[in-house]
C-alpha cells in the first residue's frame, strides 16, 4: 500500500515537471523569436543589440514558474467547465496579466539593482502605458494557442491529440 502512494507521488511529480518543461520550451521559443525580431529592428537603426538566448531561457523558466504557480493556485479555474473558446480566452487574458505583473516587477528589480530608487524605477515602468498595453496584448495573443492546446488535451485526451498530430491521414 505504501509503495503505491510513493509511485503515485513520483508519477504526479514527473507529470508536473513534464508540463512545466513544455511551458518553459513554449515561452523560450517565443522569447527567442521576440529577441530576434528586436535585434532585426534595432539593426535597421544601426543600434547594436545582440540576442541573448541564455537570458531568454532564464526568463522562460521564471515566467513558466509563475504560470505553474498560477495553475496550482487555480487562477484559471473560473473558466473551468465553460465553452473552450471562453476558457481559452479567459486563461490567456488572466495569465497575460500575471506575466505582465511579473515582467514589470522584474524590470523594477533590475533598475533597483543598478542603483535607481524603487520609486523612480516604478514611475519609469509606468511612464509608457502603450508599452505596457502592447506587451500585455502580445502576451495575450501568444498564450491563446497554448491554452487552446491545453483545453483540447483536457477534452480529447493526450492519446487522441497524439493520434491526430502524428498519424498520417488516409485519402478518403
Amino acid at each position: 500500500m505504501m509503495h503505491e502512494g510513493k509511485a503515485g507521488w513520483k508519477k504526479r511529480a514527473f507529470d508536473e515537471l513534464r508540463k512545466l518543461s513544455i511551458t518553459v520550451i513554449y515561452i523560450w521559443v517565443l522569447l527567442i523569436v521576440f529577441a530576434l525580431h528586436r535585434e532585426i529592428i534595432l539593426r535597421n537603426y544601426h543600434i547594436d543589440y545582440s540576442t541573448k538566448f541564455g537570458f531568454a531561457f532564464i526568463n522562460a523558466v521564471i515566467l513558466a514558474k509563475f504560470m505553474w504557480l498560477g495553475e496550482i493556485l487555480h487562477a484559471g479555474k473560473k473558466a473551468a467547465g465553460k465553452v473552450l473558446l471562453h476558457s481559452m480566452l479567459w486563461n490567456a487574458a488572466l495569465f497575460a496579466l500575471i506575466l505582465m505583473v511579473c515582467h514589470l516587477l522584474e524590470e523594477q528589480l533590475v533598475k533597483v539593482w543598478h542603483g535607481n530608487s524603487f520609486a523612480a524605477s516604478f514611475s519609469q515602468a509606468l511612464a509608457d502605458p502603450m508599452d505596457i498595453f502592447g506587451t500585455m496584448l502580445l502576451m495575450f495573443v501568444v498564450l491563446i494557442p497554448f491554452f487552446l492546446a491545453k483545453g483540447l488535451i483536457e477534452i480529447l485526451g493526450k492519446d487522441e491529440i497524439k493520434r491526430l498530430l502524428l498519424k498520417a491521414r488516409t485519402e478518403g
